[in-house]
């Protein structure tokens, strides 16, 4: 894109885009002088440490200044043990009219604060209140600050910080660049898909029509909005020939591939994103894409979109579908990114205890609200308004936030988003209810914990309900325990589904597995003692709230499990056991495969022995890829096939399912019945399988389930498994 094409594309976006600021910059009289936005540094350095390595900070003191005192003196520049910097947000496109910064000790410690600012006409200088800090707080004690330009000084800012019963201090500082942060992301794509990274904004004409003719790349989209974004040059093309029969991407496939796939992979937090375009994912076509957590303790690295699925669409009726198709493709490729960053849904801002008090707003205007959902007119409404930003609120975190909150990698998804507790109306059309399938909701000592929630329809009418909303960012969980902070249980992988409406009759209900182990925070019931978990569904026909369903964990009750303990509650075994297998090939899984093949050896009679023999025995019976590189190799990464090895997959699969009942208890209904029928599609496949073997697992499952009650269409799914094997 062009200067001129990139000013064209600024000025028609930046009244959309400033939202419920605009008036904070439009109430302006006279065009108040502005400086350039971006990052600023203190003017330059003094050699005056303070303090000193060993130095003892009186109590009665004040923060320390920039130049190394306690006074109020103007600042000419830092201390060599503190560091600063200053983000100014007054100017350019979507000014968020605030001022930040970050203050450090090289010694330790650091706080950001951030300040909304506007224009005070009498002393000509752009002042505010700061409203928010996170980190060290005697490093800024102040309460108001306020920015001048010097006379004739273009690149330097003067500030000076009053209040909360600290001197005055006064300190300047000189602009370093333009990006509030600065981020690489790599592009690959697999053959059989579609990678689309840019878009022309007058490509259909269902648009704004000040949109400039210019074609708009995704590093664009972020970098005029203050987040430079670079190629870093990696992408390849990923051939799917050896990827099996099916060709679909599985989570535990997508997560074993990663590591090994990408070229700035590591294992800790960097600016770096990788995407990759795939063709489908095995839930279908449906899933437009996903933000999906990185192995080990860095989280929001990765992110894929699906070309083959319900955003290549044609649209009926459009002339122009073609160009719809490209543009939602787009779209989807800046949402999933946009996750990575830690945003959240336009509707799921007021989620719990957010960053900085935020509203829902799904009339957002933004790449984090989804189209196809866009109130009054859904995706043609959306896009003939949209110019191609992020929100108001989403921009300042971006910019001004914590850098662990935003840096990929660091925070975990949704940090600081997470729930403190629920303050919840609930709808009286809808019960939600959540809970387990057992006699007692006590659970053995490291047992995996496995829930159902239900969504039933108690009114008289039927209601139209999205069929995917117990398994979308929808469903919120919650677990608590006495004498700690709520946690906000978050899976793994997050997804883009397309709204799939049904009608819900009275009385009936929908279902989902909730796999409440291990996530995104950890294994959050790891610990012995008693819990409370409620779950919270928020969608167009209402909030609803669940009772609360205390679970007690059993403390070990024996030397060989709490020696297995510390090697059950990682990151890897979470992972596997909650994506229901994995082939490794990364340090982490393959760590994890090992400690489930103890599992089932060391306490075969425990629980987590079912769960751990169900993983490596669904993961034995299926044929699958992993996808090979050699780093001394300059040739093409490929897929390597992996065929099953049956006899162990039946030693296995009769650990875990032959006895239905125990499997039921800990597995649950739902989850025993998915697994059975997804077995039974790959069994039914291999000649070599005994049938009647396969037949009386999947039969006696059936029993099992009939005499539980369970619905009867999921009975009778399972006795069709079981029909799949002949006498």
């Amino acid at each position: 894109m062009s200067a001129d094409q990139d000013r064209g594309v600024r000025s028609s976006t930046a009244q959309a885009s400033a939202g419920d600021s605009a008036d904070a910059a439009s109430g302006v009289p006279d065009a108040p002088p502005r400086p350039r936005s971006g990052v600023y540094v203190l003017e330059a350095p003094r050699p005056r440490p303070w303090p000193w390595p060993g130095h003892k900070v009186p109590l009665a003191m004040s923060a320390p200044q920039a130049d190394g005192g306690m006074g109020g003196t103007e600042a000419a520049g830092p201390s060599l043990l503190i560091r600063e910097t200053l983000h100014v947000d007054l100017d350019g496109l979507a000014p968020t009219m605030v001022l930040s910064g970050t203050r450090s000790l090289l010694v330790g410690g650091s706080v950001t604060w951030i300040a909304p600012v506007s224009w005070d006409d009498n002393r000509l200088v752009w002042a505010g209140e700061i409203r928010y800090r996170d980190g060290t707080a005697f490093l800024m004690p102040h309460t108001h600050v306020r920015l001048e330009l010097p006379p004739g000084r273009q690149r330097t800012v003067r500030v000076t910080f009053t209040g909360g019963g600290a001197s005055d201090a006064t300190r300047r500082y000189v602009f370093q660049k333009e990006a509030f942060r600065e981020v690489s992301i790599e592009y690959d794509c697999v053959s059989d898909a579609t990678a689309v990274t840019s878009y022309d904004l007058r490509a259909h004409p269902n648009r704004p029509a000040d949109l400039p003719n210019a074609t708009l790349s995704v590093e664009e989209v972020f970098t005029r909005l203050g987040i430079a974004v670079t190629n870093t040059g990696g992408d390849n093309v990923v051939p799917i020939v050896k990827a099996g029969s099916d060709a679909l991407w599985s989570d535990v496939e997508m997560h074993d591939a990663m590591q090994v796939h990408w070229s700035r992979w590591a294992d800790a937090p960097q600016w770096q994103v990788w995407t990759l375009f795939a063709g489908q994912h095995e839930l279908g076509p449906g899933l437009g894409g996903i933000m999906f957590d990185e192995i080990g303790a860095a989280q929001r690295q990765g992110c894929a979109v699906f070309s083959n699925s319900f955003i290549s669409a044609p649209r009926p009726g459009d002339p122009h579908s073609d160009q719809a198709v490209q543009r939602l493709r787009f779209w989807t490729a800046v949402h999933e990114i946009g996750h990575c960053f830690n945003l959240a849904h336009s509707w799921q801002k007021e989620l719990g205890n957010p960053w900085v008090p935020q509203t829902n707003d799904p009339w957002a205007l933004s790449f984090m609200n989804y189209p196809f959902s866009y109130p009054q007119g859904g995706e043609p409404r959306f896009f003939s308004l949209f110019r191609y930003v992020f929100s108001q609120s989403e921009l300042l975190f971006m910019r001004h936030a914590p850098e662990r909150l935003v840096q990929p990698g660091a925070a975990p998804w949704f940090s600081e988003h997470a729930f403190e507790e629920f303050r919840a109306t609930t709808s009286h059309a809808l019960q939600l209810v959540l809970r387990v399938n057992r006699p007692s909701a006590q659970f053995e000592a490291l047992e995996p914990i496995v829930a159902e929630v239900k969504l039933k329809n108690t009114s008289t009418v039927p209601i139209v309900i999205d069929r995917n909303t117990l398994t979308t960012d929808e469903l919120a969980v919650i677990i608590t325990r006495a004498g700690r902070p709520a946690r906000q249980w978050l899976p793994y992988a997050r997804y883009c589904r397309q709204p799939d409406p049904c009608l819900l009759q009275p009385g009936e209900s929908l279902y989902a597995p909730l796999f409440l182990s291990a996530g995104l925070n950890g294994c959050d019931l790891a610990e012995p003692g008693s819990y409370e978990i409620r779950a919270l569904l928020s969608n167009d026909s209402g909030t609803v709230l669940s009772a609360a369903l205390p679970i007690q964990v059993q403390p070990p009750t024996s030397r060989e499990e709490e020696r297995l303990a510390a090697d059950v509650y990682t990151d890897g075994v979470g992972r596997v056991l909650a994506f229901g297998g994995s082939r490794g090939h990364a340090p982490s899984l393959d760590r994890a495969i090992d400690v489930l093949h103890d599992v089932v050896e060391r306490v075969p009679d425990s629980a987590l022995a079912i769960h751990a023999a169900a993983a490596l025995g669904r993961t034995a019976a299926t044929p699958g890829r992993v996808l090979l590189q050699d780093p001394h190799d300059s040739r093409p990464k490929e897929f390597m096939a992996v065929e099953p090895n049956l006899p162990q997959a039946l030693a296995f699969l009769k650990k875990a399912y032959g006895t239905p009942d125990t499997a039921a208890n800990t597995l649950g209904h739902i989850a025993l019945a998915q697994q059975i029928h997804q077995t039974a599609l790959v069994l039914a496949q291999a000649d070599e399988v005994p049938a009647e073997t396969a037949r009386e697992l999947a039969t006696g499952v059936a029993d099992n389930l009939q005499a539980r009650g369970v619905l009867a269409s999921v009975v009778e799914t399972v006795r069709a498994d079981a029909a799949q094997f002949p006498d």
